[in-house]
């Protein structure tokens, strides 16, 4: 594992992108959204309106925080690795199809 990864897992810092996420995933359920409606929802509940403004400032963050300690990484890279994070929670809350 690469040790901007390793700093990555020892601080958490995806730990609070995680935990919106799964709120936002638990969301699309109670909502009975598939896949598609998530791509382009037929409406936007207040909860996930606000949730979605919280996501990408976090996902910022911890982009931000590898940087700030002197890790020299692509943001792609960065951006890949949140995803694999995130994957889980997808299999954990599945949408309808």
């Amino acid at each position: 594992m690469e040790s901007w990864k390793k700093f990555a897992e020892s601080l958490e810092l995806t730990k609070e992108l995680e935990i919106t996420y799964f709120k936002i995933r638990k969301i699309f359920q109670r909502e009975g959204w598939s896949q598609k409606d998530i791509e382009k929802p037929p409406y936007y509940p207040k909860t996930l309106m606000g949730l979605h403004l919280k996501f990408q400032p976090l996902v910022q963050e911890v982009d931000q925080t590898i940087r700030d300690y002197g890790f020299n990484v692509d943001g792609d890279e960065v951006h890949y690795y949140i995803m694999d994070k995130l994957r889980h929670i997808d299999d954990i809350t599945p949408l309808n199809n």
